[in-house]
């Protein structure tokens, strides 16, 4: 790309230094994540958005520029620069900045008295751009970097060591049935664990809670009709497969890598079997197990671990799999129950909780452990009205393992508490648990 080119789509990616603000699109929401970021502004490390194409790293970025905007930070002091359509241009970070400075602000980086931020969005598409960003964090000028990628392992891999100590990394997650409460207008107190109650629009946000099941939480997806959704996000899957992932590892069978998704579609929740996908695939154990790897670090999948007071045994077990987001479950169907478990289970890892799950010798099983401050909470997942004592065996043996007195069951609307067995079981409406903190 030339460089009256290249200023050419500078300009067009800032239109701020021009008209003075930043148009936004309608309907935007606070993020969860929005406030962590805001605090990034007064420190010195790069701070790195990562998360799934069409989670809203683009947006957060936006926001951020319209903040510092409306907080009378010169216009021209802003310059964010979007990597999407460009891949390996070498020297391109240093071209840009090189025009940045001599062109827009017209002085040396050098000679800088006001504080500048630079944004670089997907920015994993050019090659070794870590070397230049700590070119110019090391040399301590007034110089704030924020970058965004579509995986973990795109800004990991990508920094390398060049920027270790220098990078604070930040996952953006879909939304969160919160967020997605808040996009329709509805903003509901903090709800913890230990005292949870009926909000006061309750009706209307298990309405809600059915739509958010069936949709998920990609923002993009929302404006779009029935027949649309389907082909929308077979496009954002491909785009995440073939720029992302093929891209940046070693994916020379990108067939499997699809075949494995769509895998784990009809069987979000369930413990892997490696051998039965292998043969499935007709590829090798080591394949799949290297390809679950790269859609689990590029935010398509995550894994439920084995809880076990041994680390070695906790390793020594398949993990289970969940897919990422509900939405996917609109490619392809799977059990009720498997859905709604992924929804409480993502609900759990966007909280930024760790979890597990149990399994014994004669198969009994807790589909989540949520380890929090120290404390183990077995939770059972039964999406059904009526349950009986038979439903809560495998939670009873855990508590009984573990010499626990408290278990959670998420129902389908079933909400009260209750002792069995001399353990305090508590009932909650899914929708309702997926409110808590």
């Amino acid at each position: 790309m030339e460089d009256a080119e290249l200023l050419n789509e500078m300009i067009a990616q800032n239109p701020w230094w021009r008209e003075g603000k930043i148009k936004l699109k309608e309907n935007l929401i606070q993020r969860n994540i929005y406030l962590e970021v805001l605090k990034d502004l007064k420190l010195k490390q790069v701070t790195g958005i990562v998360g799934l194409r069409q989670v809203g790293k683009t947006t957060v970025l936006k926001q951020l520029i319209d903040h510092l905007l409306k907080n009378k930070i010169y216009s021209k002091n802003i310059l964010y620069f979007s990597f999407d359509a460009l891949r390996g241009r070498e020297g391109i970070i240093r071209k840009i900045l090189h025009l940045y400075f001599s062109q827009i602000l017209k002085k040396p980086m050098s000679e800088l008295k006001e504080q500048i931020y630079l944004f670089f969005d997907e920015i994993q598409k050019i090659e070794d751009w870590s070397e230049d960003v700590k070119s110019v964090y090391d040399k301590e000028h007034k110089i704030k970097f924020f970058v965004s990628g579509s995986s973990s392992t795109n800004i990991l891999k990508g920094s390398g060591e060049s920027l270790i100590g220098r990078i604070n990394i930040r996952k953006l997650y879909p939304f969160s049935f919160r967020e997605y409460l808040r996009f329709n207008k509805i903003e509901v107190e903090p709800i913890t664990l230990d005292k949870i109650k009926y909000p006061i629009e309750a009706e209307k946000i298990s309405i809600l809670f059915d739509n958010y099941l069936k949709i998920g939480g990609l923002p993009g997806l929302y404006s779009l009709n029935k027949s649309q959704l389907k082909t929308v996000l077979k496009t954002i899957i491909d785009l995440a497969f073939y720029r992302d992932i093929v891209n940046l590892f070693e994916v020379k069978r990108s067939d499997i890598l699809e075949g494995l998704f769509y895998s784990f579609i009809k069987e979000s929740g369930n413990v892997i079997n490696y051998n039965k996908l292998s043969s499935s695939l007709k590829t090798k154990f080591e394949t799949v197990k290297t390809y679950i790897e790269y859609l689990d670090r590029s935010f398509i999948i995550s894994k439920s671990l084995f809880f076990s007071k041994s680390a070695i045994k906790t390793f020594e077990k398949n993990p289970k799999v969940y897919v990422s987001d509900n939405s996917f479950f609109i490619l392809d169907g799977t059990k009720i129950g498997l859905i709604v478990e992924s929804c409480v289970f993502n609900h759990l890892t966007i909280s930024g909780n760790e979890t597990f799950y149990w399994q014994d010798t004669k198969k009994r099983e807790v589909d989540i452990i949520l380890k929090k401050q120290n404390k183990l909470i077995p939770i059972e997942v039964k999406y059904k009205s009526q349950i009986t004592k038979n439903d809560l065996r495998s939670l009873l043996k855990f508590c009984d393992k573990f010499k626990l007195k408290k278990g959670i069951v998420v129902t389908k609307d079933l909400f009260k508490k209750e002792e069995v067995d001399k353990k305090e079981i508590l009932f909650v409406p899914v929708w309702l648990f997926l409110l808590t903190k």
